[in-house]
């Protein structure tokens, strides 16, 4: 009968530093990772001292790059229909400077709809809510659909201003 071993318990004979780098190579085998998310996953192992030696390894190989999670990352839920705002803070939760988060986000739409900007913006969100209303043309909408479809873009990132304009939705004052 096997031993079973807890996520935290140590394999003999190897060093804390040595122990930290194979956990983190295959973290970053299964798929790309952002510095924060390496480090909590040291953590969890209790080996948070060794982060520092193991991310600035990592870095110097090349195989830690935030900036290109990040917009590796936007693209990949720009494609899926996500808005700035959405993409933003997706990236953020995930461990992206929100300067760089904004910056990817922007990046993203840019090279999705080919437009940069509010106008970008403004596209995609008029495609998706094209999709979304599956043929049926936007003015045509009642308000019922109306309220449905910006509630959806809405929680898809989307700026109000930019959702009011799509479905063709003015504010008073």
């Amino acid at each position: 009968m096997a031993l079973k071993r807890g996520p935290r318990s140590q394999p003999s004979g190897l060093d804390p530093l040595a122990r930290a780098k194979a956990i983190a190579l295959r973290q970053l085998a299964a798929r790309m990772r952002t510095e924060a998310q390496l480090r909590a996953r040291l953590a969890k192992d209790g080996l948070e001292g060794e982060a520092d030696a193991v991310v600035a390894w990592l870095a110097a190989l090349g195989y830690l790059d935030d900036g290109a999670y990040a917009r590796a990352r936007a693209r990949g839920l720009v494609a899926r229909g996500a808005g700035p705002r959405l993409v933003e803070r997706r990236l953020v939760s995930e461990g992206i400077d929100a300067a760089a988060a904004r910056a990817a986000a922007a990046e993203a739409l840019a090279g999705e709809v080919g437009e940069g900007g509010r106008a970008a913006e403004l596209a995609q969100c008029r495609a998706l809510a094209a999709r979304r209303a599956r043929g049926i043309p936007l003015e045509d909408l009642d308000d019922r659909g109306r309220r449905r479809l910006a509630r959806f873009l809405l929680g898809r990132g989307f700026a109000g201003s930019v959702v009011s304009r799509v479905l063709g939705i003015h504010a008073d004052g």
